[in-house]
């Protein structure tokens, strides 16, 4: 890992870290429609974070890393640094584009996951899972159909212990086509808990930067 921050936030990143098994599984549904018909798919072990990355967490890395961004509704920028706006800190980062969630990634010497393994991860260890905690309805489960984010870790974690796998923010992940990438897990703005399933694709620009797009960071062992 890389950066002049405070140690503490690396050994926070540390702590947030899940052990996700490899294994082999069926990826995508029948009732996903054409971009999610069901394939064989296998991952190895990996790490993930626990939680989506908070707009905290990215103050921090803008004050440490050189970066094109001049505005982020999220965070303030006065005397030289970043701070996150009031009730912000913990929520999940938005309004970053594929290519600056990379970089973000490649700060702490992580990646995005491929679509295999937000997927793997996302079902928690539950075959043919249509939710990260299975088959129940996702009220009271996950942030969807409402006016805003929630704080990172408002709902109960997925068997894997992931939390927000569905609502709260999308999330990039995969390798992106010419001008567009994938995200998945819907969002707090959805209103159609289709967007919520595990096998749910969505594609956005690469360069897309919105109140409903975040990210999560893997680690390979």
């Amino acid at each position: 890992m890389i950066g002049k921050t405070d140690p503490s936030f690396f050994q926070s990143l540390e702590k947030s870290l899940v052990a996700i098994p490899g294994g082999a599984f069926t990826m995508g549904s029948r009732e996903g429609g054409p971009d999610a018909r069901p394939r064989e798919a296998s991952v190895s072990a990996f790490k993930m974070t626990a939680c989506e990355v908070t707009a905290g967490e990215f103050a921090a890395f803008l004050n440490d890393t050189p970066s094109s961004i001049t505005n982020h509704p999220q965070l303030v920028f006065d005397n030289g640094r970043w701070t996150p706006r009031r009730g912000e800190a913990r929520k999940p980062v938005a309004y970053v584009s594929y290519p600056e969630a990379v970089l973000y990634c490649q700060w702490l010497g992580g990646r995005l996951p491929s679509e295999e393994e937000w997927e793997f991860a996302a079902r928690g260890g539950i075959a043919q899972a249509r939710y990260p905690w299975g088959w129940g309805e996702p009220a009271g489960r996950a942030c969807f159909d409402a006016k805003e984010s929630k704080t990172v870790g408002s709902f109960e974690p997925n068997a894997f212990g992931l939390y927000d796998m569905a609502g709260n923010v999308f999330e990039w992940c995969g390798t992106p086509g010419s001008n567009t990438a994938v995200a998945r897990g819907g969002s707090w703005s959805e209103r159609d808990a289709q967007f919520l399933c595990v096998y749910h694709r969505t594609e956005f620009p690469i360069d897309y930067r919105d109140a409903d797009v975040g990210f999560r960071i893997v680690i390979s062992y």
